[in-house]
């Protein structure tokens, strides 16, 4: 089967991506062709089709120009883009796809790219990362609270409460789009919703999805590349450093705490703020270790006591509690969005209320304080990761959705 596979980025870039090129290479060992359509990028992967991807625009540098030329490019590019629709119709008439793959197209692909797919009857299937068809700023946030005032329908809450950025422009043009999208019929013209969660199917139910259009499948992880290594005394976070992440909850928990010591891996907005808090609650337990991947990453996950996700936001499903599963480490984490269908809450990690400082201290104990407990629950989450994210059942679900959606259109 030859799929068009479609993502803003063709590097790893954050979990969408991760997950796109995972899934590429996991195709491609199994005999099919995968042809790519995305943004230009200094950091792409080499491919043959570069000269099909759309021209890089950096959204951000844009909005900071205040000139009508940067308004009207940001608002035309994020709606709808010319370019990418020609391009992807060069490109489905020269390979010929059986079926296309969404990932995130938002703002820089955008939806424009479906009416070519839809006029050569080929079909689409769409794995969604986040929560952007039901909320236009992506994550159900506003400033730093959770906020479902878009559901269902009620778009134009984006803009009176400035939800994307904080900016009445982000928030104007984020509206738009996604208005935009539904006068088009965007939900009726994709074959299939692929959701990782099922609290995001629930979501996009509660958005006026129709079910049926909708399927769960969870994400995978390559088991063969994590394994445990002998204990060090210390505790992980990893992923990006920000509000929604919960990490300064984490490190108030710690300093409630006369034992412990914490790393934290990666990189972020709020990575000044969370050190200077460090420093004001005297906790010389905390060590910010800077952004890690790869065997570098891999080593510290498989020598953590457990790994520690206090997020405030709805998580859909994180790839740090899969790669914790994976090596055989236990996690404390946030009872919210989708990490309760990941967490048993006292048979492989604990789950507190986001936000209860004093929950999560407890748990952090309790982890601490048993070394035959972290086992046990370590032993547990690995074999949930087996048992659910592994590449092997991944493919035959994925294959199984791609030959039901061309077989209908045959």
């Amino acid at each position: 089967m030859r799929i068009l596979m479609v993502q803003t980025f063709y590097y790893y870039r954050g979990g969408d991506s991760t997950y796109m090129l995972g899934l590429t290479k996991l195709l491609e060992e199994k005999g099919h062709e995968v042809v790519p359509f995305s943004m230009q990028h200094p950091l792409n992967l080499p491919t043959p089709y570069a000269d099909y991807f759309v021209s890089e625009i950096d959204f951000p540098v844009m909005m900071k120009e205040f000139s009508l030329r940067a308004a009207w490019t940001v608002l035309s590019r994020s709606i709808f883009s010319r370019e990418a629709r020609d391009k992807i119709e060069r490109l489905v008439d020269d390979v010929k796809p059986d079926i296309a793959h969404f990932h995130n197209i938002s703002a820089h692909l955008t939806t424009s790219i479906i009416a070519p797919l839809r006029e050569r009857d080929i079909p689409i299937v769409w794995t969604l990362h986040d929560y952007r068809l039901v909320c236009p700023n992506t994550t159900f946030l506003s400033g730093n609270e959770i906020c479902e005032r878009c559901l269902p329908n009620r778009f134009y809450e984006v803009v009176l409460h400035r939800c994307k950025k904080g900016s009445l422009a982000a928030s104007l043009v984020a509206m738009l789009s996604i208005y935009y999208e539904r006068l088009i019929r965007v939900p009726s013209r994709i074959d299939r919703f692929i959701t990782p969660s099922e609290f995001l199917k629930d979501k996009l139910i509660e958005g006026g999805f129709e079910s049926e259009r909708i399927t769960w499948i969870p994400n995978f992880v390559d088991l063969d590349a994590y394994h445990p290594d002998d204990e060090e005394e210390y505790c992980l976070y990893f992923g990006r450093l920000s509000y929604e992440k919960g990490i300064d909850i984490l490190i108030r928990a710690l300093s409630h705490l006369d034992e412990g010591r914490l790393l934290i891996v990666g990189e972020g907005p709020a990575e000044e703020e969370l050190r200077s808090l460090t420093k004001e609650l005297g906790t010389n337990r905390v060590e910010f270790t800077g952004y890690k991947s790869g065997d570098e990453l891999k080593k510290l996950l498989a020598g953590c006591q457990f790994v520690v996700l206090p997020s405030r936001w709805y998580e859909n499903l994180p790839f740090s509690i899969m790669e914790a599963f994976a090596s055989g480490r236990p996690v404390v984490a946030s009872s919210i969005g989708g990490i309760p269908e990941m967490v048993e809450d006292g048979v492989d990690g604990y789950l507190f209320s986001a936000g209860d400082v004093h929950a999560l201290a407890d748990g952090i104990r309790r982890l601490l304080r048993d070394a035959s407990l972290r086992r046990e629950m370590g032993r547990r989450g690995r074999e949930k990761a087996e048992r659910m994210y592994e590449r092997e059942g991944h493919y035959r679900k994925i294959v199984q959705i791609y030959e039901k959606v061309t077989g209908a259109r045959q």
